[in-house]
């Protein structure tokens, strides 16, 4: 057996958490809704992604949550992220995740997006691979 039979070691598959989009097919546009309440999403606990479009887009910030209607309030009135929909827009989408894994699913998202603002999450908790918003 040598080094190179550490190769077998496999990394775990990519789960789908099955981002959640607007009933046309499309991703949300965070500024574009009027009021988050309509989504239902008050008292849902998840983890959620923002991101802008345009000419050089990238990822925003990465969150679990135990109120997704809260924290997409928040996010709405943050002057920081506002700035970015003149960029394209801002987009958002989420999915509800149970408690015990939404820390490993953040920890997964922010190491593999680099987002543009610091994600609070355990680093502690192992990364949960999943598939990101396509």
């Amino acid at each position: 057996m040598g080094f190179w039979s550490l190769g077998a070691i496999r990394q775990p598959k990519a789960q789908d958490i099955k981002w959640r989009k607007s009933p046309r097919g499309d991703y949300y546009r965070l500024f574009m809704i009027d009021d988050i309440s309509e989504l239902s999403l008050n008292g849902v606990g998840g983890v959620y992604l923002l991101w802008h479009g345009g000419l050089k887009p990238s990822w925003l910030v990465a969150g679990a949550t135990e109120d997704l209607g809260h924290s997409f309030a928040e996010l709405a009135r943050d002057p920081d992220i506002r700035e970015y929909d003149s960029r394209g827009g801002v987009y958002m989408s989420w999915s509800p995740i149970k408690g015990s894994f939404r820390e490993g699913v953040v920890h997964f998202i922010a190491k593999h997006t680099n987002p543009t603002f610091e994600c609070d999450y355990d680093s502690k908790e192992d990364p949960i691979p999943v598939l990101l918003p396509r």
